[in-house]
């Protein structure tokens, strides 16, 4: 288990795009040193990460089957959070199978999460599944704590299962 905070500015290549008139900023890992998100501490310890980020609403993370980062959006269009699997762009020529979202908040409750983003959350697991990805979780992280929507919402979350990360080819 590995709880050192991710130094996501030095292991990254920033490409500042526009989907229709929406600014986007994508960045994309060194692939010499891979981001690996095997286990929850990994992605909280990465959600905490992205507040040292210029974002403002969220970042998407797009994952291959090793769970190895293959690249960040930072306040990504509705169009592109919701059919990322059906779109093409910078940041989406490497394959990637599995999403996770990191949502910026000015206060995480200590309380479940409402009504609302546990429709949200399965909503956009069952749209990410009909493209062929899984979505591994999203995260709500504010300054002191991280809130994991699957670890909340679902009682066959992803970090309860075990995982062993495939050999590179």
């Amino acid at each position: 288990m590995s709880f050192r905070r991710p130094r996501l500015r030095s292991r990254r290549h920033v490409i500042d795009i526009h989907f229709g008139d929406q600014p986007c900023y994508v960045w994309l890992p060194n692939p010499d040193e891979p981001l690996v998100v095997a286990e929850f501490a990994d992605a909280a310890n990465l959600a905490t990460g992205v507040l040292d980020m210029p974002v403002e609403k969220e970042v998407m993370v797009l994952l291959d089957e090793r769970r190895q980062v293959t690249a960040m959006f930072a306040d990504p269009p509705t169009e592109l959070g919701l059919f990322v699997g059906w779109c093409d762009g910078p940041g989406l020529e490497v394959p990637f199978s599995q999403t996770m979202m990191i949502c910026v908040a000015d206060h995480v409750p200590l309380a479940p999460p409402d009504k609302k983003d546990r429709i949200g959350y399965f909503e956009l697991r069952r749209i990410h599944m009909l493209q062929g990805l899984q979505l591994l979780d999203i995260l709500i992280v504010d300054h002191e704590r991280v809130q994991s929507l699957a670890i909340a919402c679902d009682p066959d979350a992803v970090w309860f299962e075990s995982f062993a990360p495939l050999e590179a080819a």
